[in-house]
């Protein structure tokens, strides 16, 4: 079931993609800048990637944040070798926010994506394809980058 807020009446939801309710958001966003990162108690912004991606027989746009490029781009490129259910994806600079409010006594999830910044690019994936192989343990669900090492 979808979440519901004010997202009906958010001016910024009515964007490219954004006019599909998504079930893990509360509004979807495109901007051309991004929220500044923080970490508070009320308050998390955190700086990754979106993956888009839409499809045959009634799959509706979704969009899935993550916070590094790498499972993104693999994400995206998994998605597209369906057999039959997707049929386009992209690959966006993106913002995760989560805000508690007082109004509706819940934490409220946004999405923000970047104007312009598609980052699907299948002339340079390789090297993507291969830190992200570098990066999975098979003990852990998590993408480990060479940062975190």
């Amino acid at each position: 079931m979808p979440r519901t807020d004010s997202a009906t009446d958010c001016a910024d939801c009515r964007g490219l993609f954004n006019g599909t309710p998504q079930p893990h958001y509360d509004h979807v966003h495109t901007t051309d800048k991004l929220p500044r990162a923080r970490c508070t108690e009320e308050h998390i912004v955190k700086h990754g990637y979106a993956v888009g991606f839409a499809g045959n027989s009634g799959l509706p746009q979704t969009w899935i944040f993550f916070a590094d490029l790498e499972p993104a781009v693999v994400f995206g490129r998994a998605a597209r070798m369906s057999a039959f259910d997707v049929n386009h994806y992209g690959v966006s600079e993106a913002a995760g926010e989560t805000r508690y409010t007082e109004r509706l006594g819940r934490d409220v999830v946004t999405l923000h994506l970047k104007q312009d910044s598609h980052l699907r690019d299948h002339d340079n994936e390789m090297p993507i394809l291969k830190r992200w192989v570098r990066g999975c343990r098979p003990d852990s669900a998590y993408y480990e980058g060479p940062c975190h090492r």
